[in-house]
């Protein structure tokens, strides 16, 4: 068996038409109704599409990305050849309950690796949806290969995940993090000769963005520098509206401090516009691969430009983070991309790339803290989202304490404090900071519910850190605590 995954921009590159035929290969899979990009076909030892791979991820296709078309491919391939290599030989269509127990023990006990519960939960995933699209929706099968009990477990299920680790920085963890690990300074705050990134503007930059707004590393990262945009004048905080590039595609509406957009003003004006300058002829060369936009509608947020040879009109809110990242705009040395967080080529950096930035940064800070002696502890690891996990524990704990002293204040004023529906709905923390972090399920935001309350000690002395050294999050704070006053 053989497969492939369909791809625009491999044809565009590399789809010769073939002798003694006038295709035109772009054209017909941007046609409508062509196959989604990253949508994988089979073809069995006969060369022809093999059923009910090519059925089943076709229908997959209609609801996932690229990214999550070629994970569950990867997982359904695992499955199918184990199934083929079982004595005698099984397929996914005639398997049966057996098989199915067969493949968890082989990937859960007998690999020379065994898959973590949580590895395992995700191809589960992949099984459960075949089957449940064989049985339910095309009729290949009239019952799944396996017992489902009342609770919802069956032969596939195994294994609990763990709970959410929620990790956060206190201040002087995080500036330790951000001077000494991200800019490159020594404690003393003098440059450090021996370090060598040209990039520590833009590394600082995202850092701050990341923990003074609680935005996911795939959001902050796919920003437009005209999303941004400069410091206000007034000083008063940005609001970003996300869509596309939000997780589920949950849209939410995100304020950037002003602290923070001084910070990204900072970068914009000498990193990013240096970086943007050499990078700028490259990029024309490869003019054809990109959106080039040609109007900015920032009243309405539009762009419109050529894409393909083709005229298009994207609402901003509406662009995924792929089309963002080919976004450019033509300026006076070339072409230059309208992303805010560009890497030396001019492009937009990937989420590999920033966990690399911050895995160095880590290791920096520990072993400046080992060379020089301090007595500072830092967390053995540290990821992009613990920065996320920083704001929501913060906020939640800063709201919280604001309504109490505003109910206070309103029972010596009044004798009573709002207990109407409307006043728990704009007033309630949990639901404010559920919708800061754009979570789609309550369950999500308990986790840090669940996290302060077992260390409200640490985190209320960790919060008076901040507020003496940073407004950022108390600003943040009383404007979304005081909306149900309003």
């Amino acid at each position: 068996m053989d497969y492939f995954f369909t791809s625009r921009d491999k044809v565009r590159r590399y789809g010769a038409a073939p002798d003694a035929t006038d295709l035109d290969g772009l054209r017909y899979v941007t046609r409508e109704r062509a196959l989604k990009d990253g949508t994988p076909f089979f073809l069995g030892s006969d060369m022809r599409p093999l059923e009910p791979h090519c059925s089943f991820f076709l229908d997959l296709a209609k609801t996932l990305k690229a990214k999550s078309l070629q994970d569950y491919t990867y997982d359904f391939l695992h499955f199918s050849d184990f199934l083929e290599s079982l004595d005698p030989p099984s397929d996914v269509l005639s398997a049966v309950e057996d098989d199915l127990l067969a493949y968890r023990e082989h990937c859960t006990e007998h690999r020379d690796e065994p898959m973590s519960p949580a590895t395992w939960k995700r191809r589960r995933v992949t099984i459960r949806s075949f089957y449940d699209w064989a049985v339910d929706e095309v009729k290949l099968l009239d019952r799944r290969p396996y017992y489902r009990r009342p609770n919802g477990r069956d032969v596939l299920s195994w294994g609990a995940t763990a709970a959410l680790d929620v990790r956060h920085l206190t201040y002087e963890q995080w500036w330790f993090l951000d001077r000494i690990g991200l800019r490159g300074l020594l404690p003393d705050g003098t440059a450090d000769p021996s370090f060598r990134s040209a990039h520590t503007l833009r590394d600082s930059a995202g850092g701050n963005l990341s923990i003074t707004t609680g935005l996911r590393l795939r959001e902050f990262r796919a920003l437009l520098d005209i999303e941004v945009g400069p410091p206000r004048r007034d000083g008063t905080a940005k609001e970003v509206e996300l869509q596309a590039i939000a997780k589920f595609g949950l849209p939410r509406t995100v304020e950037i401090q002003d602290a923070t957009l001084r910070e990204i003003d900072w970068y914009r004006r000498t990193e990013r516009a240096a970086m943007v300058r050499r990078a700028s002829k490259n990029l024309w060369r490869r003019r054809e691969d990109f959106f080039v936009v040609d109007d900015i509608n920032t009243r309405q947020m539009k762009l419109r430009g050529v894409e393909y040879g083709r005229r298009r009109t994207w609402s901003v809110k509406a662009m995924d983070a792929d089309l963002r990242a080919r976004t450019m705009i033509e300026g006076q040395h070339g072409l230059e991309p309208m992303a805010l967080f560009v890497g030396r080529h001019g492009r937009m950096i990937s989420n590999q790339r920033w966990e690399q930035i911050f895995l160095g940064a880590h290791a920096r800070t520990l072993r400046i803290i080992e060379e020089h002696g301090l007595e500072l502890e830092m967390p053995n690891q540290v990821r992009i989202h613990d920065l996320r996990h920083t704001f929501a524990i913060y906020m939640l704990e800063l709201l919280t304490e604001l309504l109490r002293k505003r109910d206070a204040e309103e029972y010596t004023r009044s004798g009573r404090v709002p207990a109407y529906a409307a006043d728990h709905q704009s007033r309630n923390p949990f639901l404010t900071v559920m919708r800061l972090l754009g979570h789609r399920r309550p369950e999500s935001t308990m986790r840090y519910l669940t996290y302060k309350k077992k260390s409200n000690l640490a985190v209320a002395q960790a919060i008076r850190e901040w507020n003496e050294q940073d407004a950022t999050y108390a600003e943040l704070a009383s404007r979304h605590g005081g909306r149900g006053n309003g």
